[in-house]
């Protein structure tokens, strides 16, 4: 934490007089949370943080601050310490540990150095003294976000994961572009279906399509369409009255009504009973439906999103599936690439996996080589099945999966040598190992590196940031792999 001062005052007249003058902000836009009892400061200070394109919360005491963090977390928090009711700093400095892993920088009319280093005590990370000098504050918030973002991004690489990937783990170029297309879809309010073999996380699509949408507040409520007979699936999704069935003691509503105001996720809906699709045009079309064994008419807003690995337009084609049905699903099309569309994918879905399961293991070379050389038929789902038994297989003193470990959970090892190996690990490697390995290794890089460069539209910055490595570090990586 530093101490700031600054010379010339935030007053009305730099805010109000020159409301243009605010100078573009060198960080991208993030959200503030702004506590300050003072009315004056709350306007001018939202003013200005907003010219800079910055989203703000405001708060006048440590209540509507509290209410406002937990309501939508902040970035970065610009807190006076001075509270009400009694003005007294001791307030604001019991706030700052409850904005828990966010930046908070501390405001203040009082000059004091002991106050400042109470706050870093507590946790502040910045300290700015009243009156703040406009510039000043824009380089102390820019600061702040990208703090903010650094700590976020440090914090999913500790956990295995991609910043932001929408629960679409990799960055190869197939999965980078249907994360695009993603966020491109998911605002708006048209259907979606999302095609792809068996395994590749359909499901997780839409979910994802779900979590962006102004819907997400709101339920997301999933059925598979083949699991049920026509009739149980009509009662499932529209629901029934009492007594329209055996068994139907009581009015039970739909997961149609259920899914209100949120998404209604169909999966494989390819394997629909034709009965059935009549019934869902209907819905499609009106937003209306009718109970099992009712008579009156029910409406909700759901937005619908189906899945199938069946090829649709065959089925139209052969009339398992209806013509009308297809093009009311068919709003946009999105398609989820297979493992072998995306094999540098692999090292990091498989350490996601792996940590699922044991937090602090690791995948050995020879396992990354296994991994690699492996077909995948099942997918990321048998890829999941495999790397999770393995890591629940290992041994309370294993830290490491290796190759044989991996066999071993996917059924391949039949071999009663490598099955006592495993029982009793050798701690020196296999004779002969080291070249093949070697050479399934710098594949495994070659794939990687040239998949985050298309994914970078061949920025070798961007790409190396996505590497984790410096730019220098990566020209040197393409000059040894032979990639310049």
């Amino acid at each position: 934490m530093t101490a700031m001062t600054t010379t010339t005052p935030f007053t009305a007249s730099t805010a109000e007089n020159e409301p243009d003058a605010a100078p573009q902000s060198a960080t991208e836009p993030g959200h503030v949370l702004l506590v300050d009892d003072e009315a004056a400061f709350q306007r001018l200070g939202g003013a200005f943080l907003r010219n800079l394109g910055h989203t703000v919360s405001l708060a006048g005491d440590g209540d509507q601050a509290l209410a406002a963090f937990a309501k939508q977390r902040p970035e970065l928090v610009l807190l006076d310490l001075a509270m009400p009711p009694h003005m007294d700093p001791e307030i604001g400095l019991e706030l700052i540990p409850r904005f828990a892993r966010v930046p908070v920088v501390v405001l203040t009319g009082h000059g004091d150095h002991a106050l400042a280093l109470r706050a870093a005590e507590l946790g502040a990370w910045d300290f700015l003294t009243k009156p703040i000098h406009p510039e000043m504050l824009q380089f102390v918030v820019a600061r702040g976000l990208r703090k903010a973002r650094l700590d976020a991004e440090l914090q999913a690489l500790r956990a295995g994961q991609s910043l932001d990937d929408l629960g679409l783990v990799g960055q190869a170029a197939a999965t980078v572009q249907l994360r695009a297309l993603v966020r491109r879809v998911a605002p708006t309010h048209v259907s979606v279906l999302v095609l792809g073999p068996t395994g590749t996380g359909k499901e997780l699509v839409a979910r994802a399509l779900h979590a962006c949408s102004a819907r997400r507040a709101e339920p997301f409520v999933a059925i598979h369409c083949g699991a049920l007979s026509a009739e149980l699936l009509e009662s499932e999704l529209f629901g029934h009255m009492k007594g329209s069935f055996t068994g139907a003691y009581r009015d039970q509503p739909g997961l149609v009504e259920a899914a209100h105001g949120g998404t209604l996720f169909l999966d494989e809906v390819g394997e629909m009973p034709p009965p059935m699709q009549v019934k869902l045009l209907r819905f499609l079309q009106e937003g209306a439906f009718v109970p099992v064994g009712g008579r009156v008419q029910k409406h909700a807003d759901a937005r619908v999103v189906a899945a199938t690995h069946r090829d649709l337009e065959a089925m139209v084609r052969d009339g398992s599936f209806r013509e009308d049905l297809f093009y009311r699903l068919k709003g946009v099309v999105l398609r989820t690439p297979s493992i072998a569309e995306r094999p540098a994918d692999i090292p990091l879905l498989a350490t996601r996996f792996l940590h699922r399961v044991a937090q602090r293991a690791s995948l050995s070379p020879s396992a990354l080589a296994w991994l690699m050389a492996r077909d995948w038929p099942g997918n990321v789902r048998e890829l999941k099945a495999v790397v999770e038994s393995a890591g629940a297989l290992l041994m309370p003193e294993q830290r490491e999966v290796d190759a044989e470990l991996l066999q071993l959970a996917s059924g391949d090892m039949a071999d009663p040598v490598a099955l006592a190996k495993l029982a009793r690990p050798d701690p020196s490697p296999p004779p002969g190992s080291t070249g093949p390995l070697d050479a399934a290794l710098m594949e495994l890089e070659v794939r990687m590196v040239r998949d985050t460069l298309a994914a970078s539209g061949g920025n070798q910055s961007e790409a190396a940031r996505r590497l984790g490595i410096s730019r220098v570090g990566l020209v040197k990586k393409l000059t040894r792999l032979g990639l310049r």
